[in-house]
């Protein structure tokens, strides 16, 4: 990360006194961020491309082994336990992040207060089972929601540790905790599958994930916790974290209302095409983000008091960040066909014409999810909250529109509104943190055009190579590298900054993390 970020941390390291290390949870040192930063971000992105690698396989594996409806029984069910995993959060963790002066005692004080909810939202899931089956018209689903409710508190009692690994950009230990879980348990879900459990499988990869994850999470973090001495001095730190909470639950609604629209009007194997298009749009984007975030945070928040270079290595941040997230939405687009049947198989091609729309939506999405860092940063919870306002109004407007006409409406309205509210979204956090949009919009438009000419070229290849009668695996290898090479010659030639420093960064982050 050292060319992204730390040239603006080592800058202003010369003006900075550093204080000793309170106890082991303390932020990092200054004078120690810039080598954290580049360590980090190297083993972060190589475990990430695990994780990518782990989740295709088990992916395709799985589609070949459960039908479209039993990802739309568990779809059904994340719709629930996201919106309680966002709640039993309560923001605590990125006011651990971010907090500048944190001890002992407040921490342990999250720690139990994060428990406490888990377990209240664990027994309210567990007695709304029969009312979710019944509102879906599913009786299966009492039992997937008792058997789910269990990862509410496993992912509250994990709260704390894994805020901690982030604070102090531990994301070596972070993303190999991560990667083993999904690991191991996508294994465990595959013989599942394999003895014909169906849906329970996909229960039991779930379960399991979040188990793992949160047993390692204590050891990787070093934090075992203690029963607090009082919990005094957490109130701005609930004040942040209720926020941040709040935000949690509205973001819940644009992201998770079409999924509870289509499961209720259109059925499970409706909702199972749709989820596995949003999974398959997501993935990568998701692991760009969580590579880039744990860096970030921290990193800009050092910088606060130092708007200028602040703002520089914002912008140096947001051009990796475009590069990678905005290729990839578009090359998804431009593969839409070929990825489908290659991960999923033949019988999912209904998740094409879905995938298509999502893939345009996500374009900008990279961008637009570095606003919520922006006020993170700052600071600035209530500002987060009424950000998410937008983004679920917008959402919730669009589904609304577009749920009587099926999955692929869903999924263009989707599109549409997403792409709307980008700016708006992006101006709010920029004016909270005090940097410039303009600037930001020069760095990345340059990028994103080239992203869209490379998909272009890709889809008029994609043409010539059906024409022709091209097998699946010959078009998918042809549009890779056709799409590899347009992209690389749009960046020399309208974005050539960017394109030196992705050259000079290889062999640099090779050498030195």
């Amino acid at each position: 990360m050292a060319y992204i970020i730390s040239t603006e941390l080592q800058t202003s390291e010369h003006n900075l006194m550093t204080s000793p290390v309170k106890n082991s949870f303390e932020m990092p040192r200054r004078g120690d961020l810039a080598n954290l930063a580049r360590r980090g971000l190297g083993w972060s992105f190589a475990l990430q491309f695990g994780r990518y690698a782990v989740s295709m396989a088990s992916t395709a594996v799985l589609a070949r082994l459960v039908s479209p409806g039993d990802y739309g029984l568990l779809a059904m069910v994340a719709t629930i336990t996201v919106l309680a995993q966002a709640i039993s959060d309560f923001g605590l963790s990125w006011a651990t992040v971010q907090r500048e002066q944190l001890d002992r005692n407040q921490i342990d004080s999250l720690f139990f207060m994060n428990c406490a909810f888990g377990l209240f939202l664990t027994i309210i899931c567990f007695l709304i089972a029969p009312y979710v089956a019944r509102f879906y018209h599913h009786a299966e689903l009492t039992k997937i929601v008792i058997a789910c409710s269990g990862v509410l508190l496993l992912s509250a009692v994990a709260v704390q540790p894994t805020a901690l690994l982030r604070r102090q950009m531990k994301l070596k230990e972070l993303s190999a905790c991560a990667l083993w879980s999904l690991t191991i348990s996508a294994v465990i879900s595959m013989f599942l599958a394999w003895l014909g459990f169906g849906y329970w499988a996909l229960v039991a990869q779930l379960v399991l994930q979040q188990v793992i994850a949160t047993v390692l999470s204590f050891p990787m973090s070093r934090y075992y916790p203690r029963l607090p001495l009082n919990f005094l001095n957490i109130g701005t730190l609930l004040t942040f974290g209720g926020y941040s909470a709040a935000y949690g639950i509205v973001n819940y609604f644009a992201r998770n209302l079409d999924n509870v629209l289509i499961g209720k009007v259109w059925g499970a194997v409706a909702l199972g095409y749709y989820s596995r298009a949003y999974f398959l749009m997501t993935l990568p984007g998701m692991l760009v983000i969580a590579g880039f975030s744990g860096v970030l945070i921290p990193s800009l928040a050092s910088l606060r008091k130092e708007p200028d270079r602040m703002q520089s290595a914002y912008l140096r941040a947001i051009r990796l960040i475009t590069v990678l997230g905005c290729s990839v939405a578009v090359g998804l687009a431009a593969t839409a066909t070929e990825a489908v049947e290659l991960v999923y198989g033949p019988k999912w091609h209904a998740v094409v014409p879905i995938m298509l729309w999502l893939s345009a939506a996500s374009i900008l999405q990279p961008i637009q999810n570095t606003a919520q860092w922006l006020y993170i940063v700052a600071e600035r919870g209530r500002g987060m909250f009424l950000m998410g306002l937008l983004v679920a109004g917008s959402a919730v407007l669009a589904f609304a529109l577009s749920i009587r006409f099926g999955p692929v409406a869903v999924a263009r309205s989707y599109a549409i509104s997403n792409t709307i509210i980008a700016f708006p979204v992006l101006l709010m956090a920029h004016r909270a943190c005090g940097l410039h949009i303009k600037k930001t919009i020069a760095e990345s438009a340059p990028l994103v055009l080239c992203a869209l000419i490379m998909g272009a070229v890709v889809y008029l290849v994609g043409i010539g190579l059906n024409c022709v009668g091209a097998g699946l695996h010959a078009r998918l290898a042809m549009k890779v590298i056709v799409g590899i090479g347009a992209y690389a010659g749009c960046l020399r030639l309208l974005a050539y900054r960017t394109y030196a420093e992705i050259l000079a960064y290889a062999p640099v982050s090779i050498t030195q993390s």
